[in-house]
């Protein structure tokens, strides 16, 4: 029994040494140490959600993409944009630019961020698994840029083949005065902390404006469990006054 405390105090005091000259050695500091072992680095967010209705289920997430990892992002988006559609109820694409004035780039989904956001995405407790996610698409809105008031779900999902289930829309790059994202017919919360991330001195009848923050995320559902889209997620992308703002959308798509 005493040889046994006597190895395992050994050991503890050989690793103990160990650790002290890999701080001294390679300089590192204890916290630098845990990241290693651990795999702890400034990449990772550790993302905080804020339940803003549950019906329709509207999640705010903050931190959901870290700063690394948005300007991963842009640049992915760089030199594949395209004017953006819109989309009539047969799925067929048009051209709108005095509805929707922004541009559109679609990403690889085998680049190793975006993998690594979709199974994040895909761990919240929220997220239902409906179905797949369509192709990561970038939105990037200019001055003046915007999106009027629009569903993300199509009222025959069977003429298209399915429906788009629920969104996170994800603030890659926002600095920009102005670009809220508008769910006109949500209820502002009373809640004065909210005003962090919604914009609290728009009139209560104008809805929820969200603020374009870096990193942060809105997740909703689009449809009711018949599959029938909810009016309630009328929403809005709101003019650019000044700036820049792009957004990342990562829809799920279930299959009519």
């Amino acid at each position: 029994m005493a040889g046994n405390l006597l190895l395992r105090s050994l050991s503890l005091l050989v690793a103990g040494i160990a650790i002290g000259w890999a701080f001294v050695s390679f300089n590192l500091s204890p916290l630098d140490w845990l990241r290693t072992r651990y795999e702890i680095n400034a990449e990772t967010p550790r993302p905080t959600t804020y339940i803003l209705s549950e019906d329709p289920v509207v999640v705010y997430v903050k931190d959901f993409i870290s700063t690394q990892e948005a300007t991963h992002l842009v640049q992915l988006a760089n030199g594949r944009f395209a004017p953006s559609p819109m989309w009539d109820n047969e799925g067929k694409p048009h051209i709108d630019k005095a509805y929707r004035l922004s541009m559109t780039a679609k990403l690889d989904r085998s680049d190793e961020t975006i993998k690594r956001i979709e199974e994040r995405a895909t761990s919240f407790p929220f997220y239902k698994r409906f179905g797949d996610f369509l192709p990561i698409v970038v939105q990037n809105y200019g001055i003046s840029g915007q999106y009027r008031d629009h569903y993300d779900w199509f009222d025959d999902a069977h003429a298209v083949g399915g429906n788009i289930a629920s969104t996170f829309f994800v603030y890659i790059h926002a600095n920009c005065t102005g670009g809220g994202t508008n769910f006109a017919r949500l209820t502002p919360p009373d809640d004065e902390s909210w005003c962090e991330f919604i914009d609290c001195d728009r009139p209560f009848d104008e809805g929820v404006t969200f603020k374009p923050i870096l990193g942060n995320a809105i997740y909703w559902e689009n449809l009711h469990d018949d599959d029938a889209g909810h009016k309630m997620t009328l929403h809005a992308g709101m003019p650019v006054t000044t700036g820049n703002k792009m957004g990342m959308n990562i829809w799920t798509w279930k299959v009519a």
